[in-house]
């Protein structure tokens, strides 16, 4: 209070523009922003064009995943990112400013001038179809391109050493096999666990160790308990080896 009057809290610029701001902004995209309106109130998404107002950089959703690790998307790149459910699998957008050159790989293809991207309403935050998972806040305000290609690039060191420690991970357990000389054509066939004789299916196969050629064709299986205990006996014996 000062002088009878009560002192008022300072305003603070806001970190966001208003929902219709942003959208009218995305819409201009468009060479008729009417029609994005229509589409995003009739279909939840509207084709934009790209180049005149922003870029798109396509990452495969297990190369994000391991870049981001449990952390959020949003704080990784800081801005406006979508995610798109394919056949193949999740991909994710992430829109950048426009770039005359781009240095990513084949898998990590940069969008521009020629090209529709699916942008969903900023309402549309989760699936069934694309959605964001980082809705654009500001107007301009997009992902930076340097930030993008270091998630990438993260993203695939972490890939590789995943994929290193997947397959040590199998050689240690192949080398706990049983001989199949002595195996029942069930667990030849993987139609049961290949060490305890358990039933499986696709849904409780929890290792699946593909085809093996030693000393015949076999294709073991087990489930995961079983593979529980070959696990822990690998680290003890890793552990008794130093």
């Amino acid at each position: 209070m000062h002088n009878g009057h009560v002192a008022q809290p300072a305003v603070l610029p806001s970190r966001s523009d208003p929902p219709d701001a942003v959208r009218d902004w995305l819409a201009g995209a468009h060479p008729s922003p009417q029609q994005a309106r229509r589409e995003w109130t009739r279909c939840g998404i509207a084709l934009l064009p790209l180049g005149p107002r922003f870029d798109a950089v396509r990452i495969p959703g297990d190369l994000l995943h391991a870049a981001v690790g449990s952390g959020d998307v949003g704080d990784a790149l800081n801005g406006p990112v979508i995610h798109d459910v394919r056949t193949l699998g999740p991909t994710y957008w992430a829109l950048v400013p426009h770039q005359d050159g781009w240095p990513g790989e084949p898998e990590t293809p940069l969008l521009s001038h020629g090209t529709y991207l699916g942008v969903p309403d900023l309402t549309v935050s989760g699936p069934p179809g694309s959605f964001w998972v980082t809705p654009p806040r500001r107007q301009h305000r997009l992902c930076r391109a340097e930030d993008v290609l270091a998630l990438i690039a993260h993203g695939r060191r972490e890939l590789e050493q995943q994929h290193t420690g997947k397959a040590e991970a199998l050689r240690a357990f192949a080398r706990q096999l049983p001989s199949p000389d002595a195996l029942s054509d069930d667990r030849l066939r993987g139609r049961t666990c290949v060490w305890c004789g358990t039933s499986l299916t696709t849904e409780t196969a929890f290792l699946d160790f593909g085809q093996l050629t030693t000393p015949q064709r076999w294709f073991p299986r087990a489930c995961r308990p079983c593979t529980g205990k070959r696990t822990e006996r690998a680290r003890m014996d890793r552990e008794g080896r130093k």
